[in-house]
């Protein structure tokens, strides 16, 4: 009898914490769309990314999603439970003098990206993360004329590297994200002027120096491997 009221008493405390995590997986969902209706950027462009950046299922059970407490140093990707400990693991790199860190939905890079936010707590912000992604992104367009090419410089200006990532993020799409992929017109936002609010660029993407994420030069898996290729040196 006592084991069976413990197994009572532990199985709402199962079903709650897969509910949080469930939760805490939709954070980057919602930071996408509202990038994209923020800049116009198309919201299959920035799920796609931020799957194939931040993509696992340590917390989600059988979803593949993607998850905004992610950290990537030394070319090891890491996965944290919460904002809290995230932020604690990189300010302890940063003790150390580590600044090639990738951080958030979008492994935004703290050494050539992070001094366009405020503070540590805004890069890991889903939203802001979400939106310097999207601006970073739509002024990538600007120079190639088209979203796939952008996407493949979002990760590497190789171009064997970055068709490399586009075919990627297609396939991901394609798994995890109802089909259609990145050209699916479907799921395309139209662009459009922005605001005067809009105007006012909570980022200044002009100084950001170097691809939005650094990769290694080495070869490494895509599809096949166990986590996202982030991080490492151009």
């Amino acid at each position: 009898m006592h084991k069976w009221r413990l197994y009572c008493a532990m199985v709402p405390a199962l079903y709650l914490g897969l509910f949080s995590a469930l939760a805490q997986a939709s954070i980057c969902e919602d930071a996408a769309r509202h990038a994209s209706e923020s800049t116009g950027v198309p919201l299959s462009v920035l799920r796609a990314v931020a799957l194939a950046e931040t993509g696992q299922t340590k917390f989600t059970k059988n979803e593949y999603a993607a998850w905004p407490w992610t950290v990537q140093s030394g070319q090891k990707g890491h996965w944290f439970s919460d904002k809290a400990a995230a932020m604690q693991f990189v300010q302890t790199l940063m003790a150390t003098q580590t600044t090639n860190i990738d951080i958030g939905c979008f492994q935004i890079n703290m050494r050539w990206h992070g001094q366009a936010f405020q503070s540590l707590d805004d890069m890991f912000s889903p939203r802001s993360n979400a939106l310097y992604a999207a601006q970073f992104l739509q002024k990538l367009y600007s120079q190639t004329g088209e979203w796939r090419a952008a996407v493949g410089r979002y990760h590497s200006n190789n171009d064997a590297r970055a068709e490399a990532y586009v075919q990627r993020l297609e396939r991901l799409f394609e798994t995890h994200l109802a089909g259609g992929g990145i050209r699916d017109p479907s799921v395309t936002v139209k662009e459009r002027k922005p605001t005067p609010k809009q105007a006012q660029q909570q980022f200044s993407l002009s100084g950001a120096r170097g691809p939005i994420l650094l990769i290694s030069s080495a070869a490494q898996p895509l599809i096949s491997a166990p986590h996202p290729v982030i991080g490492g040196r151009p």
